[in-house]
């Protein structure tokens, strides 16, 4: 709809002699100030190239403009009507698209406003809010996601076709910890393809896990020496969460041995060498390209025999990270096309070298470098002086992995920590430069850190918050919660809800914010949390179940004034497509979340201010097969058979409590419905009860 206000006021805007402007109309936060409303006159006003014309005299003030705006918008409005302008301004099977006819959108707007200083505006009709009901409610209940609800409406992100887009997102590294930093990664992520795949954009989803370095000497070290060696033997027939939390004792022991002792720092370096010699004989293995530099000769003497060992505790240590990050993955509704390793990547060394014959790269002191100085950016290592691949060498290698095996992309997005601003600066730039990926292709998406009361987490020490142990942590207080009542299923309703409380909390903020995660609200089940749309959604299907049918407006609405509580609810259900566009196009799920929980407020509001269910007597009594449509059986399934005979199809309903139950039982599955599809995109689970 918006789409559409802003195709029709840039039209009025050429007309009074500023072409090309880019009109800019947003949802309006009060209903006071319309349903819609843009700035644009204010736009105009501050520029200082605002021309003067004869189609518009001089004015005096943003505001002089505005009011102009609006009398030309009541003039083809009027012309409009008098020429019998449709009042249902959305055709069965109309796309959203510039080709809407300008008599459609004059006839949904109820009437324009100038506002001081100069805002304009838009109130939309009770006719087309009950129209955009209809609309979503024909959509059906059988939908499963919200591309099939929203895709046919041709939007783009920053392109006017659909684009094809690669998103790189969780990145956990094995023999390390998933800790919540990763759910966070993980959960903006999957919200973020969920909704781009909403607009029709094609979506490969894959998964950069780190499996060679330090990180791994280190845990290795540990693993080879007392008393980790001796528990391997019982850690191996362990369950998967026992193991990796051996993993992670391992792995900071290792690290505190680093720092403390000399000795065991150069066993750890020498561990290193023979980890890039056990991933390039897994590469050989399984057939991909292991790069020309012989890691073995890297190694010293005194531990090449000691590599088979090495190679054997590598594989299966990892392969216990990798299973334990799956049953993280299943567990928050998550899955990828393509898994790339760091250990995949080796050939990223002989990529280095020939960008230095290129000039894009160049040596200094042993190492392989860019300088960063003659564009602005840092200096940063690819190949350091040990002729072993950097993050950045390796990235070489990975981005003409990705770049290949899935067709061309127009975008590829990494979901990864500011930390790594400097990074993706300096591999793109070498990337770019390279004819790898052409300029702007790639997009570094900045995600904060999460915080607990004691700072920011540190897997060195060993004091790391699990991603694991949060989602556990939310479902434990649930399940407190459940106790109290006599609800079913309470363990499919804790899991789902834990998942919902921390997904929601990390996507209620904007991507850059740093969270200070707090359990207590994230698992609320009456404030801005994903428990509370949960719960919203259940109560609205809950109350469908009694009604027993499904409701359907007749195609020429005849309604009372909609009372205050039923105009907000239909209002803000009408804004869920151009929301769930802008989440998209702005790659922000924040959008989205201070949307739901608006729909959720408003609709509980109206549950419990009026009454949605007339008598059951007066709600079966029904003369027009345009109200309802019923679930099973059409007019066979009402208890008053004299219905059945009647022949009056071609009047009004009658003005009884079953009219206006019909039209809040609209409401309240078009709530339903909106929820349903907001929270899949942001990657959370419906329940029916709660």
């Amino acid at each position: 709809m918006k789409d559409q206000i802003a195709t029709l006021i840039a039209d009025i805007l050429k007309d009074l002699g500023y072409p090309e402007v880019v009109v800019d109309v947003q949802t309006s936060e009060d209903a006071i100030h319309g349903d819609y409303t843009t700035n644009v006159a204010m736009k105009i006003w501050r520029s200082p190239q605002t021309p003067q014309t004869p189609q518009s005299p001089q004015f005096r003030t943003p505001l002089d403009l505005a009011l102009q705006v609006v009398e030309q918008v009541e003039s083809r409005k009027s012309k409009v009507e008098s020429e019998g302008g449709d009042q249902n301004i959305v055709k069965r099977g109309q796309k959203k698209s510039a080709k809407v006819s300008p008599s459609n959108i004059l006839s949904a707007i109820d009437r324009v406003e100038a506002a001081p200083p100069g805002f304009i505006n838009v109130f939309l009709s009770e006719a087309s809010l009950i129209t955009s009901l209809t609309r979503l409610l024909k959509s059906g209940e059988a939908v499963t996601t919200a591309r099939n609800f929203i895709g046919h409406w041709d939007l783009g992100f920053g392109h006017s076709r659909p684009s094809r887009v690669m998103v790189e997102f969780a990145h956990p590294n094995t023999h390390k910890a998933f800790h919540i930093g990763h759910l966070r990664n993980i959960t903006t992520g999957e919200s973020i393809i969920r909704l781009l795949e909403s607009q029709g954009h094609d979506v490969i989803r894959v998964n950069y896990q780190g499996d060679v370095g330090m990180h791994i000497a280190k845990c290795l070290y540990s693993l080879l020496h007392e008393p980790h060696q001796t528990q391997m033997t019982h850690v191996t027939h362990a369950s998967i969460p026992e193991k990796v939390e051996f993993l992670g004792k391992a792995y900071a022991a290792g690290s505190k041995a680093f720092e403390d002792d000399p000795a065991a720092k150069e066993e750890i370096v020498g561990l290193n060498a023979l980890i890039y010699a056990a991933a390039q004989r897994l590469a050989c293995e399984k057939g991909i390209d292991p790069g020309t530099t012989d890691y073995l000769a890297l190694v010293k003497p005194e531990y090449t025999d000691r590599l088979d060992a090495v190679y054997t505790l590598w594989k299966e240590t990892r392969q216990w990270s990798l299973d334990y990050f799956e049953t993280i993955y299943k567990r928050v509704g998550t899955r990828y096309d393509r898994y790339y390793f760091e250990s995949e990547c080796l050939a990223g060394v002989d990529l280095a070298r020939d960008a230095v014959l290129k000039g894009v790269l160049k040596e200094d002191a042993g190492a392989i470098i860019l300088d960063g100085k003659p564009y602005g950016i840092d200096t940063r290592v690819f190949i350091n002086s040990k002729g072993l691949p950097t993050y950045e060498g390796k990235e070489l290698k990975l981005s003409t992995m990705e770049t290949t095996e899935f067709g061309k992309r127009d975008r590829i997005i990494h979901v990864v920590g500011g930390e790594q601003a400097s990074f993706f600066q300096v591999t793109f730039k070498a990337e770019e430069r390279l004819g790898i990926v052409k300029p702007g292709v790639q997009y570094h998406l900045i995600y904060g850190w999460v915080k607990l009361k004691h700072g920011k987490m540190s897997s060195r020490s060993g004091n790391v918050v699990l991603g694991e142990w949060l989602l556990d942590e939310a479902k434990k207080s649930i399940y407190t919660i459940l106790d109290k009542s006599d609800v079913k299923d309470k363990e499919e309703i804790a899991e789902k809800a834990a998942v919902a409380a921390v997904k929601y909390a990390f996507l209620r903020v904007g991507t850059l914010s740093e969270i200070a995660f707090d359990l207590a609200t994230s698992i609320s089940f009456d404030g801005d949390s994903g428990p509370y749309l949960q719960y919203t959604y259940a109560r609205c299907k809950s109350v469908m179940r009694k009604a027993g049918v499904t409701p359907n407006l007749p195609k020429s609405p005849n309604y009372p004034n909609l009372n205050p509580e039923e105009r907000a609810l239909a209002r803000l259900l009408s804004f869920f497509p151009d929301v769930v566009e802008d989440s998209a196009n702005n790659l922000s799920p924040s959008t989205l979340c201070t949307y739901l929980f608006k729909l959720a407020a408003a609709f509980n509001v109206f549950y419990a201010k009026h009454q949605i269910l007339g008598k059951q007597e007066e709600f079966l009594k029904i003369d027009t097969l345009d109200v309802l449509e019923f679930e099973r059986g059409g007019l066979d399934t009402l208890k008053n058979q004299d219905v059945k005979t009647s022949k009056r199809l071609d009047q009004e309903p009658p003005p009884s409590t079953f009219k206006v139950s019909n039209f809040r039982l609209s409401l309240t599955a078009a709530t339903a419905q909106v929820l349903s599809h907001g929270l899949y995109l942001l990657g959370i689970e419906t329940l029916e009860q709660m």
